[in-house]
């Protein structure tokens, strides 16, 4: 808990140039807009997280501006980076900050993993499995381009399968540490804009990546009943996102992967749909989710401080009053102590009362939020 906000961790698990950094960027991007006329708002909180996304925004829009994206041209991350948002409901003291973890997604395999980073891998991996909330990024064209049997043997080394698999699992397992907490598994196929035709693509379709998904991720879904047994509240989401939106793949290309004998790597070119402007579509499904699980889990939260705190109230009241005979009640209004317990019964009460409304407030947007509809593209399992 920083101050009186809660912190929320959310795990994020994929290769490199899985475009990790492009879901934060989006999700972010496009917060403000999703909550607008709610009493919730989206913030970044210090300059590294503002001068990342900065950074991002910028490299995009000379992306756009230039007429072909090129996801590879973005940069991936070279250092682990936590980005710090907060979602602030407008009541003081009662905001939720999002800490989302980034990190150069070759440190998944231990065969890449420089053996200099194995201390910092460590810390990310103690992060995942302190994370409520646990992002599994998808990248929709290299499982939707995949046409030839070469291209099928290489997808689970693409996109890290096994290393993705048994992140999952271990994060499963702390979570039956916590069996009374919420937790949310997110499956988010990225760059979709390709594959649906709800958002200025020519083509749908969306049945063949979920299938696609549900296929390859298969031990993903089944590790969920068999690992986490002891959570009563584990959901699993099928979010797939827009990241850029008005871009279109042009051609795919899978070359000799030059790390990895017999393997292939895969590489996405994309042409930018005239005007360019961005158009991100699915973050909502994601938004939804996470806020139906964070501010679900804050109001449980406010919920038994302000019961805390009213019986602290009821206590302190009951002692600020209580006789304690006659010539003991005279010496404490002589030197004060009965206006010191009567000052302190005050102030209990009113950080009751301020708990209170807190949980009035969060219990508004906790109903706000449980009524907007997830879209046609989210699956549950």
């Amino acid at each position: 808990m920083t101050d009186n906000r809660i912190v929320y961790k959310i795990g994020m698990v994929g290769p490199s140039r899985v475009g990790k950094t492009s879901l934060i960027t989006a999700l972010l991007r496009d917060g403000q807009r999703l909550l607008e006329g709610s009493p919730v708002s989206m913030r970044a909180i210090g300059t590294p997280t503002q001068r990342r996304l900065a950074q991002h925004r910028r490299d995009l829009d000379g992306a756009l501006l230039a007429g072909e994206f090129d996801p590879g041209a973005l940069g991936g991350s070279q250092e682990q980076f936590t980005f710090q948002l907060l979602l602030d409901p407008s009541v003081p003291g009662a905001g939720i900050e999002l800490q989302l973890l980034d990190y150069p997604g070759g440190w998944l395999d231990p065969v890449n993993r420089p053996a200099d980073r194995e201390a910092q891998w460590e810390e990310c991996e103690r992060f995942l499995e302190q994370a409520s909330v646990l992002v599994v990024p998808i990248d929709a064209a290299v499982l939707m381009e995949a046409t030839a049997t070469s291209h099928l043997r290489s997808v689970p080394t693409i996109l890290a399968i096994p290393q993705v698999t048994d992140v999952v699992r271990l994060w499963l397992k702390r979570r039956n540490e916590r069996p009374d907490e919420p937790a949310l598994l997110l499956l988010c196929p990225v760059k979709c804009e390709s594959y649906f035709a709800d958002n200025g693509g020519r083509r749908d379709l969306s049945a063949t990546l979920l299938q696609w998904v549900g296929k390859v991720y298969q031990q993903v879904f089944e590790a969920v009943p068999n690992e986490a047994r002891e959570v009563r509240g584990i959901r699993t989401v099928y979010a797939p996102v827009d990241t850029i939106g008005c871009v279109e793949i042009v051609r795919a290309e899978w070359l000799p992967d030059p790390d990895e004998e017999s393997a292939l790597s895969f590489h996405a070119h994309y042409g930018v749909r005239p005007p360019g402007v961005q158009s991100i579509k699915g973050t909502e499904d994601v938004m939804v989710a996470l806020c139906r699980q964070l501010v679900g889990a804050r109001y449980k939260v406010e919920q038994r401080t302000a019961e805390r705190k009213q019986d602290d109230a009821a206590a302190a009241r009951s002692f600020a009053e209580r006789d304690e005979g006659f010539f003991r009640n005279i010496w404490y209004l002589i030197t004060g102590e009965r206006q010191l317990r009567q000052d302190a019964a005050r102030t209990r009460a009113e950080e009751a009362v301020q708990a209170v409304e807190r949980v009035k407030a969060l219990t508004a947007i906790v109903e706000d939020l449980a009524q907007r509809p997830h879209s046609e593209r989210v699956h549950q399992w």
